[in-house]
């Protein structure tokens, strides 16, 4: 049986009410940008610490939009057809994300007219320049593929969906090794680090995905087959465990390098420290309590359980992201290897402090809430949701 998609009426009060909510937090939030860029001085920025929260979101972005697209492919390259009633919804999503992703990258920058420098100076030897194109690309790709899937075009849709797949990883990869090539600072370095972006991006993409469906089809009054959800929590257990297991092994092994005793002891047996939380967090509410849901037979058949699970991960991810791109600044790196500094003129030699202002969060609140503002009106224009998303609808 063929997959019916069909547009939203959307008429009703409550619509129109959010998106006008959306709206006026997406007007804010690009408000703060010009604010902070004509006064000045409005962020938690300084020269040690030149990437705060809002590069924070330009990998959290990218992770969103990868995982939704891996699962997006999931009916046309790993031929799990029962899923294919998600593929427009998870696909549109991963269009939206990159144009956070980019569009963080663009408020990071500072004036936009230097966001076409990355084009203008292609550098082959820098990662930097390589990501441009890759981020790019990836957002056509995305475009394409999900335009395939609108026309019914089944062999090109195939097609499409495995390059999405390859180029999400590719994509992912190439943010991770802006991070893990750092090889100056040990709390950066890692070949783990890669790899580990992209189980990332898929628990995070999948786990928000999740919530969505779950709240589109509750409010849209269209029928959604818990089985369809538990097949996809499950595979969202299964690689918030491997997370963790990436996360406690990249954590050992940095402890055990004798040089990094002390940067380890700052990251994670610190409370003082707001790194010390952004870890702790994750691994609690972000990965054990999630997993604990999912597995649990009282709660992982519950929709509403496996939404809350998949908003928890997600949002803790966020501090993850966090996690993994302060500490690599706060803490000073090694000059002389082996030797102590009695005395410096700046604050080279020691921990300093980064602490986000309200004008950051609202950069990042109003990239976020201009996803959902595309998101609300995409699936009045374009026929996104499946009349009904249950496990009989696609026969093998």
């Amino acid at each position: 049986m063929a997959v019916e998609f069909k547009k939203i009426e959307g008429d009703s009060v409550q619509y129109f009410a959010l998106v006008i909510v959306l709206a006026v937090v997406t007007a804010l939030g690009f408000y703060a940008y010009v604010l902070d860029h004509q006064l000045g001085g409005l962020n938690g920025l300084s020269n040690r610490v030149p990437w705060g929260i809002v590069n924070a979101g330009i990998p959290y972005f990218i992770g969103l939009s990868a995982g939704s697209l891996i699962v997006s492919a999931l009916a046309g390259v790993f031929n799990i057809k029962k899923y294919k009633v998600f593929s427009r919804i998870a696909a549109y999503m991963a269009a939206a994300w990159i144009i956070a992703a980019i569009l963080s990258i663009a408020l990071d920058i500072g004036k936009f007219y230097h966001f076409m420098n990355a084009v203008r100076y292609f550098n082959p030897t820098s990662i930097f320049s390589w990501n441009a194109f890759l981020y790019s690309s990836y957002f056509v790709i995305c475009s394409v593929y999900l335009l395939v899937q609108f026309e019914e075009m089944e062999r090109a849709t195939r097609f499409m969906a495995g390059l999405a797949v390859f180029w999400a990883v590719l994509v992912h990869s190439g943010t991770g090794a802006i991070y893990s090539f750092v090889y100056s600072r040990e709390l950066y370095h890692s070949a783990l680090t890669p790899p580990m972006f992209i189980v990332c991006a898929i628990t995070s993409g999948l786990g928000l995905l999740l919530a969505n469906l779950y709240f589109t089809f509750r409010f849209t009054k269209r029928e959604l087959d818990p089985k369809l959800i538990r097949g996809l929590a499950l595979i969202f257990a299964g690689l918030m465990m491997v997370l963790g297991y990436f996360l406690a092994v990249e954590g050992l092994e940095k402890g055990y390098i004798p040089a990094l005793h002390e940067a380890v002891q700052f990251v994670f047996l610190t409370p003082t420290s707001g790194v010390f939380w952004s870890f702790w967090l994750l691994v609690i509410f972000g990965i054990a309590i999630p997993v604990i849901i999912v597995l649990n037979p009282k709660t992982g058949y519950d929709l509403r359980w496996i939404s809350l699970a998949g908003i928890m991960h997600a949002a803790l991810v966020f501090a993850e992201r966090f996690y993994l791109i302060v500490p690599g600044q706060v803490f000073p790196e090694e000059y002389l290897p082996g030797y102590k500094i009695e005395s410096l003129h700046t604050l080279e030699g020691y921990i300093v402090t980064y602490t986000p202002t309200i004008i950051e969060w609202l950069q990042i609140i109003g990239l976020i809430a201009m996803v959902y503002l595309v998101y609300v009106i995409g699936v009045k224009v374009f026929a996104l949701i499946p009349e009904r998303a249950v496990e009989e609808v696609v026969e093998e």
